[in-house]
């Protein structure tokens, strides 16, 4: 090919791939701005990754927790194919991830970085890495690290260059805003929807819950119950080790009734000293057993490491549909009980149909 051809096509190469890239990067600030799934934001990035790069396979390791969650694509994969996601093991590459991005890398024929990449590859990278050329970049935002993006290709296509390394240094700083502003959305999601004191719902997310059970219930012809939890003696526990002892004993109360509550019980603060509590798929005698089970660990616990029963707890429940077809209707059954377990002595639960008995009676 003769020299100036040669020339005019790496131009028209280049230019094409510096498209790719910004539309690429623009497209991903979009989505990032609406607030779209990781997963979506990383299958644009990593495509890119693949194209520009040339790469054989690229990963997107992230950090969650004690886990790695590993998103990958390869050249083999037939266009329009989502990438890969998994969780691995985070043992040793974990550490490599950690390791490695404290600075860009690259490397060929296997080298090692920061533990046997050999070893790391047959497990996390697809297998032998031999005759490979990798390099690498750290997802950091906010001096927070998130993972590595990885690229590998053969070496008898040539080692990457610096200018590769740029790219997958605005690719890899680009996924971690994304992951920044997701971790940032959810804060800002958890804390619209929960109680700054006992960190259960609150009282917004509750009523829109109960909505939405109601619907659902009519529509599959289910039944659930509804709880008034109400805190006994907290004013004289307040008047006796002071206020900041009362929002303590609020927390506890409500760790409590998390935890002795099942999975797909929604516990929220409903107001001052009370809590809501619903109980899909539950009727009365069902709803009567777990909260019984909520008011013996409170009656049992020893607030403020003094003696336990200074603090107990009342409860009332409803149950759709036979105490109401509204929220209204099924707040009101269950705090006509609430009031009639208390009046009774407290530390008990009250049904509405315990209500409907005594009446007859």
């Amino acid at each position: 090919m003769p020299q100036c051809i040669a020339i005019t096509h790496n131009m028209n190469k280049l230019a094409h791939y510096k498209d790719i890239l910004f539309s690429t990067l623009s497209e991903i600030t979009s989505l990032i701005i609406a607030g779209k799934d990781k997963k979506l934001i990383f299958q644009r990035l990593l495509d890119c990754c693949l194209t520009v790069l040339g790469a054989e396979r690229v990963y997107l390791l992230e950090l969650e927790g004690e886990k790695v969650i590993r998103y990958s694509i390869s050249r083999n994969s037939s266009e329009g194919d989502d990438i890969s996601v998994e969780s691995v093991s985070a043992v040793g590459i974990k550490e490599w991830v950690i390791k490695e991005g404290s600075e860009q890398h690259q490397f060929a024929k296997g080298e090692e970085l920061a533990v046997d990449l050999p070893s790391v590859a047959s497990h996390y990278l697809d297998g032998n890495i031999q005759n490979r050329s990798i390099i690498s970049a750290p997802l950091v935002a906010n001096r927070t690290m998130f993972g590595l993006l990885v690229a590998i290709h053969p070496t008898d296509g040539g080692l990457y260059s610096t200018e590769d390394i740029r790219l997958v240094t605005i690719l890899s700083n680009q996924a971690a805003i994304a992951l920044e502003n997701r971790q940032l959305y959810q804060k800002l999601e958890k804390e619209a929807i929960t109680d700054d004191l006992t960190s259960v719902y609150n009282y917004r997310f509750l009523m829109n819950s109960l909505k939405t059970e109601l619907k659902r219930a009519r529509r599959f012809g289910q039944i659930f119950s509804f709880v008034m939890l109400d805190v006994d003696n907290l004013k004289q526990y307040n008047d006796r080790l002071g206020h900041l002892s009362g929002s303590q004993a609020l927390k506890e109360v409500a760790h409590l009734i998390k935890l002795r509550s099942r999975e797909i019980d929604l516990i929220s603060k409903y107001g001052g000293d009370e809590f809501g509590i619903l109980l899909p798929q539950t009727g009365l005698t069902g709803g009567r057993q777990v909260i019984r089970r909520v008011l013996d660990s409170v009656a049992e616990h020893c607030f403020d490491g003094d003696e336990s029963g200074l603090i107990t707890c009342s409860a009332g429940i409803s149950c759709f549909p036979q105490d109401g077809t509204s929220v209204r209707e099924l707040i009101a059954g269950a705090d006509r009980a609430l009031y009639e377990a208390k009046r009774r002595g407290k530390n008990r639960v009250l049904t509405t149909h315990d209500l409907l008995v005594d009446v007859r009676d």
